[in-house]
């Protein structure tokens, strides 16, 4: 194209490609706040490796020094590895909140449950701790590798940034220097002197954001080869929870089934029963006594409502109605209103999750709503459902007298089969006297 029109087309393109437009676009690129952020992080590391390693050394030293004596060593040296796995959950925390990077970290290893008692179960906790070989990684990284990556990293970005700004402002002190003019043994003269400052400094400047974001892409790096398990645990793993999500598919759908049956047999057809055996006595009176015919048709007719009403409760019980047609907040809204005691409601669901979570979230506050009920002895609960992202967290709690367990007959592994059937997690929070709160993180697909 030519004339006038592709002259004013390059008119308009022209300043994208001047040095002006590159120089702008280079120097947003290195003051972005992604580096901002790794310029933090990278000073942050600082004192976090400082503390990781006093911590960590206090209870490693008194454990080994006074591992002679079981009882007393053994314990120290679990609260060693079980203080570098809460560090190593900051440091992914701290990434995915400054970076947005996911660090996956091992699971918290399982102990046998062939222990019995309270003594029992806790030295099996230990054991189970210790004979993980990625605890030993872990106590390894919150030692020696995070606090030589702290101390040097914070070093170079401190160096970079103090350096960068003491020698760019060179120029507003450097008349005041006996030998301003001099730089590493060399007489540049005072004018040699400045235009060296000031270009190592702008040098320095442009360079220290770069230096924090390569620091920190080397210290996740080094943490994911650490921390996270390998590619053969992780499937070793992921088949692990495969089994167990079947194993809780199965047996949550036999309980359902156990469920309906029991209460189809002992509730609508029990009823039914009574309906047929009604009429059957008012058609015999139909002849000699027209008005006892009629008062059982009409007891045969409320015996029919109520079986009606207890089939609905039952559809309702396998998938409401409600949930289809007005989404999660109205179905738990619903469960709330039925339930025995007050239920306060925290629901921000938007974007709708799809069908298949909305119905796990659904039963899973319903069967909650349920222990709280029966169990807990609890004067008031609260639900709470948000959606974040991709995950949907679901939790009720209740102000009970707390002290639940998966072991305790309470339903709560019920609730974890739910959540695991969809590759959700579960958690529970239990202490005695300060009431009972179950949560549940749902992928959301949509």
């Amino acid at each position: 194209m030519t004339g006038p029109a592709s002259g004013a087309l390059a008119a308009s393109r022209g300043p994208l490609g001047t040095p002006a437009h590159a120089l702008g676009a280079a120097l947003r690129a290195t003051y972005s706040r992604r580096n901002w952020l790794a310029t933090v992080f990278a000073a942050q590391t600082l004192v976090f490796g400082t503390i990781t390693f006093a911590v960590t050394l206090g209870f490693t030293i008194a454990g080994v020094s006074s591992s002679f004596f079981i009882v007393v060593g053994l314990p120290l040296l679990w609260v060693a590895l079980a203080q570098a796995h809460r560090f190593a959950r900051f440091e992914s925390w701290r990434y995915e909140a400054y970076l947005g990077e996911r660090l996956r970290l091992r699971p918290t290893p399982v102990p046998a449950r062939t222990a019995s008692g309270r003594i029992g179960r806790a030295w099996s906790r230990m054991w189970a701790r210790m004979s993980a070989g990625g605890s030993w990684l872990e106590l390894l990284w919150a030692l020696l590798v995070l606090p030589v990556l702290g101390w040097a990293g914070g070093w170079i970005v401190a160096t970079a940034w103090g350096g960068g700004l003491a020698f760019l402002l060179f120029p507003a002190y450097g008349h005041a220097l006996g030998n301003g003019g001099r730089l590493v043994g060399l007489d540049l003269g005072y004018g040699g002197s400045v235009a060296t400052h000031v270009v190592v400094g702008v040098a320095a400047l442009l360079a220290a954001p770069w230096l924090a974001r390569g620091l920190t892409a080397l210290q996740l790096a080094i943490g994911r080869r650490m921390l996270s398990p390998s590619e053969t645990a992780a499937l070793t793993q992921r088949v692990a929870d495969l089994e167990s999500s079947r194993a809780g598919i199965v047996s949550a759908t036999a309980a359902e089934r156990r469920r309906i049956e029991r209460d189809l047999h002992d509730g609508a057809q029990q009823r039914l029963v009574s309906v047929a055996m009604t009429l059957g006595r008012a058609q015999e009176r139909f002849t000699e006594d027209p008005g006892g015919a009629h008062e059982l048709v009409a007891e045969a007719h409320a015996e029919t409502k109520r079986a009606l009403v207890e089939l609905r409760d039952l559809a309702r019980g396998l998938h409401p109605a409600v949930l289809t047609d007005r989404g999660l907040d109205a179905a738990l809204a619903g469960l709330a209103a039925r339930c025995p005691i007050p239920v306060t409601l925290d629901v921000d669901v938007a974007p709708r999750p799809s069908a298949e979570v909305e119905a796990v979230a659904y039963f899973f506050v319903a069967e909650a709503l349920t222990n709280v009920a029966r169990h807990a002895d609890a004067a008031s609960a609260r639900i709470i459902a948000r959606r974040a992202g991709d995950r949907l967290a679901v939790e009720v709690s209740d102000d009970g007298h707390g002290g639940a367990s998966e072991r305790g007959g309470t339903g709560l592994s019920g609730l974890r089969d739910r959540a695991v059937a969809v590759d959700g997690t579960f958690t529970v929070r239990s202490s005695p006297g300060e009431g009972t709160t179950v949560r549940v993180d749902l992928p959301c697909q949509n």
